[in-house]
């Protein structure tokens, strides 16, 4: 069985066409609340990691940030190039940057703890890049009970059941996506002051076209329903748009764990 990084990039590059418009449209809905916990303004430093498309390097640049932008999969890389070409944006892999120690004053991520094959090496290779008193502020998904945009998919995957999914292991940020794990990964990483926030937004999107974008703008969770019997898809579907329909008119909520310390 391929690793899970190799399972990860595979899957990004894939839908690298797909996940803007969709599902990382809705991610969005937490970019401003990490660029505030960082102070992001003229003349910042930042570096983002795992930029996807672009859109969070986009606002960061708005703001006037020195903005890098990085992610591991070529695909990405050239797509959040051509959308933000006030930014830099370099493929690069987390952990493994390619930058020397104390280059940034400030470091976020959006949901990319969620996606790397060693959480303490990468929150070890953040504090390393960020200069004495520079912040980070990163994010990850909230439980699937809070976050039902997703929840409602592994609601209905669960109630099917089926074929199992074909899955690398569970992924290495399991054991972190807490408030307990989100602070003892960074500290355990050398930051001070770390602190969990708790951001909630709601997504507006019709139940089958956000079906649509999970499957297209997701790699874990497409996971679970890729590669089953058209019949069975197909179940998990019909399962998903009757739990969906109560959000139809009010959207979806979506909530994320929001972790930041000081280098």
């Amino acid at each position: 069985m391929e690793s899970f990084a190799e399972f990860e990039r595979r899957g990004w590059a894939r839908r690298s066409g797909t996940y803007g418009d969709g599902f990382g449209a809705m991610t969005a809905g937490v970019h401003g609340t990490l660029l505030d916990a960082v102070a992001a303004s003229p003349g910042t430093r930042l570096l983002e990691v795992g930029c996807g498309t672009g859109r969070l390097a986009a606002l960061a640049c708005g703001r006037g940030a020195e903005t890098v932008a990085t992610d591991a999969v070529p695909e990405m890389v050239a797509l959040a190039a051509a959308a933000v070409p006030a930014a830099r944006v370099e493929q690069a892999v987390l952990p493994g940057l390619p930058h020397p120690d104390g280059s940034f004053d400030a470091a976020v991520g959006a949901f990319v703890l969620n996606h790397v094959s060693d959480p303490p090496a990468a929150a070890a290779d953040l504090h390393r890049v960020l200069a004495p008193g520079g912040r980070t502020a990163l994010a990850c998904w909230d439980t699937l009970a809070r976050n039902r945009a997703q929840g409602l998919v592994f609601d209905a995957v669960r109630a099917v059941g089926g074929t199992p999914p074909v899955l690398p292991g569970p992924p290495p940020f399991a054991r972190y996506a807490s408030p307990e794990g989100l602070t003892g990964l960074l500290e355990g990483a050398g930051f001070r002051r770390v602190r969990i926030d708790r951001a909630r937004w709601t997504h507006r999107a019709d139940p089958d076209g956000w079906w649509r974008d999970v499957l297209a703008g997701t790699v874990l969770t497409a996971a679970l329903v890729e590669g089953r019997p058209p019949e069975e898809t197909e179940r998990i579907r019909q399962e998903y748009l009757r739990l969906a329909a109560p959000y139809a008119a009010g959207g979806f909520p979506v909530a994320a764990l929001v972790v930041t310390g000081t280098r």
